[in-house]
């Protein structure tokens, strides 16, 4: 299922670096002081970190259209009203060029409407992506401030397809969408090691700086003893599950190739834990924090482990296709709204919030 969201930025946060904002109340106004951000402020406000979109909306004079950085001292208005915080629609999926209006030689032709950046992105992939989850998910909500952080001007729009490996194969290639999320970036500065598919993400698509750190691993069952396995030599033989659209090259760079293992990959993570449950894979090879959402979901907790000893540090990234050159261009934007976002305190307000969520999930 495709569900499409479209949305012209008309949000960001503040640049001041230190602490959080004082307490503050809807209805009033409120003095900048050092340390704040739009999501502090909005979070005394309201009670909602994401409703920074009803302040900045309300204070755009005072801000400014690319909101850098803000002056200590300036006064924002806190609107009572919070319904200017949803996304502005701007087009439709289907939008095209505007047919030219009928005039004579001397009228000029409309200007044509900006498309906006397509972003795609998918389900199942708590706590990072997931429509189900606030905001989007946790890479959901940094790609949609950085791009904000960028340029408060850029339209885009964001779609879940749940098909992650469509993604790469035919959406971005064919230009059906510009860029998506989350992915991991292989190590292309050794193709020697890579997989084909890993050769080919390092040879057709850019990738944006890194996100956020993961760590990928391995998850058995309790009872099988797998969890305390210090050697990847100990994996061989055994069945191992990686869901579809997650990198094969952190497998093959320890040996756990086609060659000594049975590798099983199903379209969701909930699919390789509950195959695991089942006895009919030995392992789960996955990063950290979405095997824990995955067994919160199923319940499966006490009965799962996490080995310990044998993982491997990745990075998640937004990607765009090379044939693309307004998407390749964006992700540079993206990087530079990335940076102002680690300066503000605005990425660690999102990562910190998400991850708490996500530890406290059923």
């Amino acid at each position: 299922m495709a569900l499409s969201r479209i949305f012209l930025f008309g949000s960001t946060v503040l640049l001041l670096g230190g602490t959080a904002a004082w307490a503050q109340e809807a209805c009033t106004t409120y003095k900048v002081q050092a340390g704040d951000n739009l999501r502090y402020i909005a979070r005394a406000a309201y009670g909602d970190a994401d409703l920074y979109r009803v302040i900045y909306d309300a204070n755009v004079a005072a801000i400014g259209a690319k909101a850098d950085l803000i002056e200590i001292g300036t006064e924002l208005v806190l609107p009572c009203e919070t319904q200017s915080a949803e996304p502005v629609a701007v087009v439709t999926p289907a939008a095209a060029t505007p047919e030219p209006a009928a005039s004579d030689s001397n009228t000029a032709a409309p200007t044509p409407a900006l498309k906006p950046i397509g972003f795609v992105t998918g389900n199942g992939y708590a706590p990072f992506a997931d429509e189900t989850l606030p905001g989007g998910g946790m890479m959901t909500q940094l790609v949609e401030m950085a791009v904000f952080r960028a340029d408060p001007g850029i339209p885009y729009n964001l779609t879940f397809i749940n098909d992650w490996q469509a993604h790469l194969d035919a959406l971005l290639p064919s230009g059906a969408y510009d860029l998506s999320f989350p992915w991991v970036r292989p190590n292309c500065e050794a193709p020697e090691t890579l997989s084909p598919g890993d050769q080919t993400r390092c040879n057709d698509f850019v990738f944006s700086g890194p996100f956020y750190e993961i760590v990928d691993g391995f998850f058995a069952m309790r009872t099988s003893g797998l969890g305390a396995a210090t050697k990847y030599a100990e994996f061989e033989g055994k069945r191992i599950c990686r869901p579809e659209g997650f990198t094969t090259g952190v497998l093959d760079a320890v040996g756990l190739t086609a060659a000594t293992i049975t590798l099983t990959r199903p379209v969701e993570a909930t699919d390789c834990f509950r195959a695991l449950a089942a006895g009919e894979v030995d392992l789960v090879s996955i990063d950290a924090e979405v095997g824990d959402s995955a067994l919160a979901e199923l319940g499966l907790t006490p009965q799962v482990e996490q080995n310990p000893h044998l993982m491997t540090l990745l990075s998640l990234h937004a990607i765009a296709h090379k044939s693309n050159q307004r998407a390749v261009d964006m992700i540079g934007q993206l990087d530079a709204g990335l940076i102002e976002m680690y300066e503000s305190g605005e990425w660690y307000d999102i990562v910190s919030t998400a991850l708490a969520r996500n530890s406290k999930a059923p």
